[in-house]
């Protein structure tokens, strides 16, 4: 009898118990309000997570002040994704470009923001063209847009209050931009000019 309580009580022990990994998100408070709730329950009758989540606590007080990320590191990166263009809007949805052009703007979603940008010809250089850009959903203070080809950064220029910038005298090609805020960055890869 001994030999079926021991074999049943290793296959349950600590079947109600959540696992390291979840613990750990508890602890960090990256878990969803509901399992929160849950889990913390769970702690108020459990010692064996109690002290689990005690030695996670003691070994991150150990090691925290190697885990202090500098600035650099806490910046957020996005890829914009460029949404897909609407010939004559959808339904009560304006279609923005300006008069004389074939193609409206590029939008993109990157993260929190919603990047505009819009290919004109530059009126001071024949030839040449300008891209307008807006930036909206985030806070553009301190901002900066740069424009790259083949690795060679070819000009930088901020990004105003309202979330505008301008770049000009650009020649047809592909480009990368990248515009670069406090502690986010929204990277265009591939944009042809």
């Amino acid at each position: 009898m001994a030999n079926i309580d021991a074999k049943i009580t290793k296959i349950l022990y600590r079947i109600t118990c959540p696992d390291s990994i979840e613990l750990g998100e508890y602890h960090l408070g990256i878990l969803p309000t509901a399992r929160r709730r849950q889990i913390s329950q769970h702690l108020a009758d459990c010692p064996h997570c109690i002290r689990e989540l005690a030695q996670l606590d003691n070994f991150m007080d150990d090691v925290g002040a190697d885990l202090d990320y500098g600035v650099v590191e806490r910046i957020r990166i996005w890829v914009a994704q460029k949404l897909p263009s609407w010939e004559g809007g959808m339904g009560d949805m304006p279609v923005f470009a300006l008069r004389g052009e074939d193609q409206g703007p590029l939008m993109y979603e990157a993260g929190e923001a919603q990047l505009t940008l819009e290919i004109q010809d530059d009126p001071q250089r024949p030839g040449k063209k300008s891209l307008i850009g807006l930036v909206l959903g985030v806070d553009t203070t301190a901002w900066q847009v740069h424009l790259w080809q083949k690795d060679k950064l070819l000009d930088a220029v901020p990004v105003d209050e309202l979330g505008n910038f301008m770049l000009d005298n650009l020649s047809l090609g592909g480009y990368k931009l990248i515009l670069t805020g406090p502690a986010a960055e929204i990277h265009v890869p591939d944009l042809v000019i």
